[in-house]
């Protein structure tokens, strides 16, 4: 039975790569390569150190604590620390201190057209524990912010203090001219200020950032009590810029080597799911036969689930990934990502990822289950007559954590096993999020900053949507935003180097050249995003068009 299946998705796959090719053989277009942009002069050493810093700070987030952090103090040191390395952005910007017990930071720019909705840019700059006992094997202390071997180690280097330290220089560094402003008042103006070369950045749509205190337990203190916050007032935001993506330098294999900015268009939502089992227990000499054992029971559902997986579903995002993969691959897979929306390649390259693609890929075409406890037994000479099941599950797009629980409920019927299946802290899960679309302004003009501020060779990445396994504090603020969410944040990250598999583990560590064009990236999206409403339409009609040239452009 299964060889016949594989020979059927084998034909079906050869069936669709000839039709796709006959069809349309890779006549893909590939989009517009803006020409680099300079940026502005910046203290790169100085930048690095308030960045380090920031790391530290040991703000460890506790879903245990009223507030939901470690120590409080840590936090509010953390938070002055922040006001004396960036004194621009609490002298020119409204600054507030939000959330549970204020841990939390809300800053406003405000726009010179109040008709239109803010940008709100997102970070958080809560981490994860270190393990005890596995100091030892850090490098450096994980709270040292060490500068060494061309990286910035540290706990939070990657997730997210970056985020943090790179949005207030990019917004310091816009507001430098402010200062300038100040000095210069009552003076008359040179020519070249009269031309508008140095005049200051005034943003005519309003820019907010938002700073959580405990992204990494939920967020519900910081990033949500914002959210609430937000609605309370009205504000109705037009776009959100979180954490998300990164630049793969390496490329994302198999589709390309070359350079890959990701940029996340939806995230999975999250749910855990609890599966009691019981059993009549007894004494463990003389083990039943008859199925009713815990461990049988553990079996029989464990094979229910391998056996009714939950569907396979390519779906936006990911069908948005292969199409704008599409002209950056070679080969067979040309023609079959062009055509991934069509529902029978659709079909046919969720079965590829599924079966082939690794764990990785096939996250991305389903909802999945993971067993990540399991309790049970009180001695070693006793059968257990109760274990305890913790699945954590995280849910494509469109689908509630309800869903989670019905597959369950199906794969215990499936199973015959005694069982109970209830969701688990219904406060701490939400379904997978909307999806922003990849045709729209927003995307066109983040990656517009993207390729003009990180070039390879000359050549800039290719900017590419994607599915986000984990979960970002965007969750609390995407009800609010008329253009969705774009997940992205500007470092770089070698995948086949172990780069991903550093974050919250020992080691973490960033690329200290990342941190400069990080800052560019971000202070270039503020230009873009929240820069004169015509100047917008025009670059965003330019973006849907192919161009060539080379050269620079100034930044400001």
């Amino acid at each position: 039975m299964h060889v016949r299946h594989t020979t059927v998705l084998w034909s079906a796959i050869a069936i669709a790569i000839i039709s796709c090719m006959l069809f349309d053989i890779l006549s893909v277009n590939k989009p517009e390569i803006p020409k680099p942009i300079v940026c502005p002069p910046l203290d790169t050493a100085a930048a690095l150190d308030r960045f380090r810093g920031l790391i530290s700070y040991p703000s460890i987030s506790n879903i245990s604590r009223e507030d939901h952090v470690n120590d409080q103090k840590v936090f509010r040191d953390m938070m002055a620390y922040l006001e004396r390395s960036y004194p621009r952005v609490w002298k020119h910007l409204k600054v507030e201190q939000v959330g549970v017990n204020s841990l939390s930071l809300l800053i406003t720019w405000p726009g010179s057209n109040s008709d239109l909705r803010p940008v709100l840019f997102v970070s958080h700059y809560d981490v994860v524990p270190v393990t005890p006992g596995s100091e030892h094997a850090w490098t450096y202390p994980p709270f040292s912010g060490e500068l060494a071997d061309g990286y910035v180690w540290g706990r939070g280097s990657l997730d997210i203090k970056f985020g943090v330290a790179a949005l207030l220089e990019a917004a310091s560094t816009l507001l430098e001219s402010y200062d300038s402003g100040e000095a210069e008042e009552g003076k008359e103006k040179t020519e070249k200020e009269k031309d508008g070369a140095d005049s200051p950045f005034r943003p005519e749509r309003t820019i907010m950032f938002a700073f959580g205190h405990d992204e990494e337990v939920g967020g519900n203190h910081g990033a949500g009590a914002i959210g609430a916050l937000l609605r309370s007032r009205g504000v109705n935001l037009e776009l959100v810029v979180d954490e998300g993506g990164s630049v793969l330098l390496d490329g994302l294999s198999p589709f390309t080597r070359r350079p890959v900015a990701m940029v996340g268009l939806a995230e999975k939502g999250f749910a855990t799911v609890e599966v009691t089992l019981r059993s009549p227990g007894g004494h463990s000499s003389m083990p039943p036969t008859d199925g009713s054992s815990i461990a049988d029971q553990l079996w029989q559902l464990g094979t229910a689930l391998k056996e009714h997986p939950t569907r396979t579903q390519l779906q936006s995002p990911v069908t948005d990934m292969l199409t704008h993969l599409a002209p950056y691959t070679l080969g067979w897979l040309r023609p079959l990502l062009k055509r991934a929306e069509l529902r029978p390649v659709r079909w046919l390259v969720g079965q590829l990822f599924r079966r082939f693609g690794g764990r990785e890929v096939a996250a991305m075409v389903t909802t999945t289950l993971a067993l990540t406890r399991i309790r049970a037994g009180v001695a070693d000479n006793v059968l257990p007559q109760e274990a305890v099941l913790l699945y954590n599950i995280r849910l494509l797009p469109g689908q509630e954590p309800i869903q989670a629980v019905e597959h369950l409920q199906r794969a215990v019927g499936f199973a015959r096993v005694n069982a109970e299946v209830r969701l688990l802290d219904e406060g701490n899960s939400w379904p997978g999020s909307q999806v922003s679309s990849s045709n729209d302004r927003h995307f066109q003009l983040v990656r517009k900053a993207i390729q003009e501020t990180w070039q390879f060779d000359g050549q800039p990445p290719a900017v590419v949507p994607f599915l986000l396994m984990g979960a970002t504090d965007s969750k609390h603020y995407a009800a609010l935003s008329h253009g969705g969410v774009m997940r992205f944040v500007p470092y770089a990250m070698n995948k086949t180097g172990g780069d991903l598999g550093l974050i919250h583990a020992t080691n973490e560590r960033v690329r200290n050249t990342s941190f400069s064009q990080g800052v560019c990236t971000y202070l270039r999206m503020m230009q873009l995003l929240a820069g004169s409403e015509s100047a917008l339409q025009s670059v965003s009609a330019s973006a849907s068009t192919s161009a060539s040239g080379s050269g620079s452009q100034s930044l400001v």
